[in-house]
Parts: C-alpha cells; structure tokens; sequence
C-alpha cells in the first residue's frame, strides 16, 4: 500500500515525528510505500533519525531568506478557513498553506493517509478522497485540548474511517464523551525500536530524563525530588537530556537547589538511544504523559523507571514495582523516596532492569505495525467505489537530503580508541576543522589531537548516526580522549584530547570569599603546585592526585585558570576533558558570587569572569 502521513514539523524534536518515523520505518519494512508530509521544512536535515526507505517531503518552507520560501503567494497570511482555530499551530497554517493541502490531498494517489494533529485530521476528513483510508492519530489526551477543539472536531472525526489513540484510558474517555457514528475509534501504542546497541550494564550512578523542557513535564518536581536524593546518595547525578521554554527557569532553580555538581542539562540529544545505554534509573516527572516513548525508550534500553502515575500512559507502561515504580503526580518527596529506594537496593535494581528489557519488548515496531496493517485491511473491505484522481499533483519540496546522504554509526571501545560503522567506512577521511597539519587522515588510522569531521574521499559530508561513547564513564584517568559529536547540520565531528598531563576540575563552589575549586591531576604528580589566573597565584592544598584551591581578587575580565604541578614545569589548563560531554558552556550550570562567574570555554577548558 501507499502509506501518507500528515505531520506538522518532522525536521524537529518530539515524540509525535519520533513514533512516526518508528512506525514509518516498519511499515517500510513489511513492504509498503510510505511518504512523511511535513507541513513546514525550517531547515535541510531532520534532527531525528528516520528510515531511508521513507521519502520525507515538505509542503511549504518556512526560511525567508530560503530560495523556495513563496512570499506573496495568494492567500498569504489569510486566516484558514478549516484548520481549527483552537488547535495551538493553526498560525502556521493561512489560506496559502490550506489550499495547498487541498490540491495535494486531492490528488495524490495513496491508499491510507494518516494525519498526526487535530487540524491535519481536519484536512484529511474534507481534503482526502474518499477512495482513501482516512485515519486519525491523537498523540495527547481528549483531555487535553482546548475546549474550541471539543466543540469543533467531532464533524471531523465523523468523517473519518478511524481514529486510533495511543491508551486504552483515552480510547474510553472518547467513547464516553463523543459519538463517531461509523468512525471506528480503537487505541494502538506507539512503537519504539530496540536500541541497535547493546543495552546498559548499570554500572553509572546516573539518573536519566528526556523530553521537552516544558511546563507539563515537571522537572521542577525532579529536580527537587533529586535535592533530596542528593544529601543522601551525592554519589549520583541527574542528565536531563532535552531544550524548551522552561529551561532558563530550571537552570535557574539547579543552582537555587545547590545542584550544579550534580545535575547536567544536556540538551537535545539524537538518537538518544546511546544515551539511555549510560544510565541505570530513568525517570519521568510528568503530571500529563499521553502515552510515555521516553518510558519505553529507557525500558528498551535496560533501564528501570521511576515515574509519576500521570494520565495515561506511564500506568499502562509500567508494572508497578515490577519493571519500574509509579508514584503521585507532583510529590517531589515520593519521587525522591522512589529513586532511593531503586538506588539504594543494586540487586532489586538489576532484577528491574532485567524485567524493563523484556516486558518493553511488546512496543517494538513490528507488531504494532501489524496491528496498523490489519486496520488497513479491515477498513479496504468498505472502500467499494472506484478510484478517481480529483485534481493534478500539487509539487511538494524535497525529499530531504539526509535519506539518501552517507551515514555513519560509531563506537568509543574499552581502551578508549574509536570504531566507525558503515558500508563506506574504508573510503571515508577526517577532515581536520580549522587549521593545522595534517589535513587529512584515512578513517582507521591514529587520529591527532584537534577537532575534525568526517567526509567521504569525494568531498561529501557523513551525517552522524549513533555514537555510543558509554566507555568514556569508565575512564576518567586516561589522558587521550576521543569524543565524537553531531554538528548543528548533522555532521559527524571527532574531538581529540592527547594530554600527557592534564588537570581536571570535578567541583566548584562560589560566595563571597571566591571561587573553590577541586579536582584532579592526571598523569604527573602535585608538589607546591599553584594554580595560575593571569599574573596571579594561588595555592593548592593537595592529597594525592586530588587537589583544592581558591581563587579571588581578580581584575575585571575572563581568566582562564592554569595548574602549575610543581616549580619549575609548564602550568596545564585545568578544565574538563576526560569524559563524554562535548560542550560544558550547556551542559554545566555554574554558581556566581561576588561577581565572580566560572564558565567554561568551547575546547571545555574553565576560566572565571570578573565584572564590575
């Protein structure tokens, strides 16, 4: 079958174009045509990873300065005329971007279209025709749409041949408050793939969370149910993986709760799988979780899970006290209880992760696309009248570049060199970025220090797949790291550090009398080391390899800090280089006092800005 989904971004971040690219994928993989329409294309590669049999096509560009963005098309800035009101996109969607909808779903030639958003399922009940099966997705809850919507999407639902929720608790919401008429309404689950790399081991005393940083997630509630696991358990850290309009309020709380060694905001993160493979707790703090992919995200890659119970998902997911534990929505005082409990017991831990691996194996794509297809097959016996094409085929963008472009998969090993993956991958080179000698290196040889990305022997860039870099948590004392990243267009780069000597800095304290820093020395030993801002010197109390210092009185400006190990030896930067994060200016939220603020540099090195 030709299968078109209706989705309204697919080139950014969320569980709607996640699960639609999962369940994409495996209906691409049973053998069926499957076309994604995203309404609007921002920029020329998704930062979600889709399967490249799925053709990604773009209905309108939303860059102005881009050569395909139509300014003054007829219609332009025109209110729509069906798209709801109440739906929360309907600005994206003017008299312009309708009618274009109209004339592609009019003439297009699929044989199921499948709209993702309340306004796309408006389209697809008066746009597509009838020959179509026409099929609704809700990705929230009944619940949660506004009340506009309630008034207005019952005629559209009605129009449709189903409409599929992701609970079973949402399905009888709807049932209790709406009459479809001939509109069958049925709950299918969304997909989540088994991580293509080996499940987590446990090891990390890290605490996971993933998902836009907005209100309806509570990671307020998380972060102060952490405050509590923290002054038991500082051993632990929280990552909260994701970005949104919440995130200066929750920086800001990170340092109001004291939490800036223990929690990183490590912003968004694609494929995310590799990251779930660090952890050993994942936790969702929401008070609406419609479905929950990062609950089943985490359970596949072997993670418990410590969730709130919210409306409808994580209690349909979760085995209470089985593969995870369910606790009151905003109660940071039983979230904390909860992940101690889960911390604290290492063997009860592992028997839940065992149990998240398998029970989380009911989502995998196959079987629910299975279910897709039967509904497709029940739905074609009532599909008796003949196929007409209704109108000419409206010309579309794309497809996106990044389906057909090279990608590249990679491994950190054990002894901390790094392993590309990839059918091209003895073709592929290192490119260095920026300037220095050598240029160039073979993909397989020894890579030199510096930052570098990687092409093709033509020239053609490699986009980045999934890099599993978990083995860098294990080596904190090793003096050369290699660190692959994704870059801002999708390319996959490669940090080098070679340091024989390095100096690590693991916590910072600010107030009045300064900035207090401890840390480590790696790879020489510390005998009347001082450490080095500018023309000044401070001393260092030492114990081992570890190492505190204070620093203050500083002239306005920044100064980048230098561990001296002992007299007479070059001073080495001190800074934080010897572990999976790329970039800490993001990922660190740092305390200031006294206008004193640390802040690291983009090669991760620390330096303390003096104002005023």
């Amino acid at each position: 079958m030709k299968i078109l989904f209706l989705i309204n971004n697919a080139f950014g971040v969320g569980g709607t174009i996640q699960t639609t690219f999962n369940l994409g994928g495996a209906l691409a993989e049973r053998g069926h045509d499957v076309t994604v329409l995203s309404t609007v294309r921002g920029r020329d590669l998704p930062q979600l990873p889709a399967d490249p049999r799925i053709e990604l096509i773009s209905l309108v560009e939303a860059r102005k300065a881009h050569p395909d963005y139509v300014k003054d098309a007829p219609g332009r800035g025109e209110p729509a005329r069906v798209y709801p009101r109440a739906d929360f996109r309907a600005a994206t969607y003017d008299r312009f971007v309708e009618d274009r909808y109209r004339g592609f779903l009019r003439g297009s030639d699929a044989d199921v279209v499948i709209a993702t958003r309340p306004g796309l399922i408006a389209y697809a009940a008066r746009f597509a025709p009838r020959h179509m099966i026409r099929i609704g997705q809700e990705h929230l809850t009944r619940g949660r749409h506004r009340k506009g919507l309630h008034r207005v999407m019952p005629a559209h639902l009605r129009r449709l041949d189903a409409f599929v929720t992701v609970s079973s608790r949402d399905a009888e919401d709807y049932r209790e408050h709406l009459r479809l008429g001939r509109t069958r309404l049925l709950h299918i689950p969304n997909s989540v793939p088994a991580p293509r790399v080996p499940p987590s081991d446990g090891r990390a005393k890290l605490v996971l969370a993933a998902g836009r940083l907005v209100r309806s997630k509570r990671y307020d509630v998380l972060l102060q149910a952490f405050a509590r696991v923290v002054a038991e358990r500082p051993d632990w850290t929280l990552r909260l993986y994701g970005d949104g309009e919440e995130s200066g309020d929750l920086r800001a709380l990170v340092l109001e709760l004291g939490l800036h060694n223990h929690v990183r905001m490590m912003g968004r993160y694609a494929p995310i799988e590799t990251e779930w493979a660090k952890g050993s707790i994942a936790a969702v703090s929401a008070d609406k979780e419609p479905f929950g992919m990062t609950l089943v995200e985490a359970m596949r890659a072997g993670l418990p899970v410590v969730s709130t119970d919210a409306p409808h998902g994580p209690g349909e997911i979760l085995a209470d006290g089985v593969d995870g534990l369910l606790t009151p929505v905003g109660d940071p005082e039983a979230l904390a209880a909860a992940l101690l409990r889960v911390i604290n017991d290492d063997e009860g831990r592992r028997a839940m992760a065992a149990r998240a691996l398998a029970n989380s194996q009911r989502y995998d794509p196959g079987p629910i696309a299975g279910q897709y297809e039967r509904l497709f097959e029940e739905l074609a016996a009532g599909k008796w009248w003949p196929w007409r094409r209704r109108g000419k085929p409206v010309p579309v963008l794309g497809p996106a570049p990044s389906l057909t472009m090279p990608v590249a998969d990679c491994t950190v090993t054990a002894d901390g060199t790094l392993v590309l993956h990839g059918p091209d991958v003895a073709g592929m080179r290192w490119r260095r970025i920026g300037t220095g000698e050598p240029a160039e290196i073979p993909a397989g040889d020894p890579v030199p220090a510096g930052s570098w990305r990687l092409h093709l022997a033509d020239g053609t860039a490699v986009l980045a797949g999934w890099r599993d870099t978990r083995a860098l948590l294990a080596r904190p004392e090793a003096t050369r790291t290699e660190l692959p990243y994704r870059l801002p267009d999708g390319g996959l780069a490669l940090r080098v550090v070679d340091a024989p000597v390095r100096a690590e800095v693991d916590e910072i304290q600010a107030d009045e009398q300064g900035v207090h820093l401890a840390g480590r020395l790696i790879g020489a030993g510390l005998r009347d080391a001082v450490l080095v801002a500018g023309d000044r010197e401070f001393p260092v109390s030492a114990t081992g390899p570890g190492f505190r210092a204070t620093v203050s009185d500083l002239p306005t400006g920044v100064h980048r800090l230098w561990l001296r190990p002992s007299r007479g030896e070059q001073p080495v930067p001190l800074g934080k280089v010897g572990d999976d994060i790329v970039d800490k200016r993001t990922a660190y939220v740092l305390p200031a006092a006294g206008g004193m603020q640390p802040e690291f540099s983009g090669a991760n090195e620390l330096g303390i800005r003096i104002s005023g």
